[in-house]
């Protein structure tokens, strides 16, 4: 070989060598960029969730401690707001395990949706019959024409996105303020939004919010540690549909999600 053509084979294999190596050293480098984001978000969910079962434990046990200790000298309007508070709080740190149940299905896999034809009005009252307690009142304004397909969706699944945008609107709103319900036929979808009036989303942050334990706003009392969102978009996509959020003119929030329409309900004769 000469020595031209030795020297050219040469200088290839010592860039082969080079690439290969840092090809290892990238490698490497997202492999511990992995367990690094894995060990914080072990951390945070670790840190949320100790925090949040512990305050809705407090109340549980600090009420139901005073109601064992007050015996029958406690009034009947006290005791019953004992008992509301060890509902609600119960009620709380079932959604807490539910959400975090949800996400590990949600991201194993594990999560099979069994799909009906149903109208989304009822997969929305339910939501609604659901979450009473928690909208405490609040004027809930729904606007869904009666006229809209049938869709082909996993009913429970799809009323857990719903439940989970009205409390989010919950959460972010101040209380008394109203939440707006509106589903219409946009194309081949039907499209479902939760509105609120209340501060908004922080600018940047509209898709960020479907993170998993993103708060848009923290501090301030707020409850959860991020999971309720993700869910809901994971659910949706698994779908087929989109979700998204936006700010609404004139203040507040608008969360869209969509259900394809495709194909056709069964006639009653193939029911039969």
């Amino acid at each position: 070989m000469a020595a031209d053509q030795r020297r050219l084979v040469e200088a290839f294999a010592s860039q082969a060598a080079v690439a290969l190596e840092r090809a290892a050293l990238a490698e490497e480098a997202r492999a511990a960029w992995e367990r690094v984001e894995a060990e914080f978000l072990r951390n945070t969910l670790l840190s949320g969730v100790s925090h949040e079962l512990r305050t809705p434990l407090a109340a549980i046990i600090g009420s139901s401690t005073a109601l064992n200790d007050a015996g029958d000298n406690v009034s009947a309007a006290t005791r019953r707001e004992m008992l509301d508070t060890i509902t609600h709080e119960s009620e709380r740190m079932d959604r807490l395990i539910n959400n975090l149940l949800d996400m590990t299905r949600l991201e194993s896999g594990g999560l099979v949706l069994k799909r009906e034809w149903q109208p989304v009005q009822d997969v929305i009252v339910s939501a609604l019959q659901h979450l009473k307690a928690r909208l405490g009142g609040r004027e809930v304004i729904t606007t869904i024409p009666g006229d809209l397909p049938l869709v082909n969706i996993d009913g429970i699944a799809i009323e857990q996105v719903v439940a989970n945008l009205i409390d989010n609107a919950v959460e972010y709103t101040p209380p008394g303020t109203a939440v707006e319900i509106a589903a219409q036929l946009d194309g081949d979808a039907v499209c479902v939004e939760v509105a609120d009036r209340g501060p908004g989303l922080p600018p940047g942050t509209e898709k960020r919010v479907f993170e998993k334990f993103f708060r848009a706003v923290k501090g301030e009392g707020r409850r959860g540690i991020g999971l309720g969102l993700a869910i809901a978009r994971g659910i949706v996509e698994r779908q087929g549909g989109t979700i998204s959020a936006a700010n609404r003119p004139g203040g507040g929030a608008v969360f869209r999600f969509t259900l394809l329409v495709t194909g056709a309900p069964p006639s009653v004769e193939e029911t039969e």
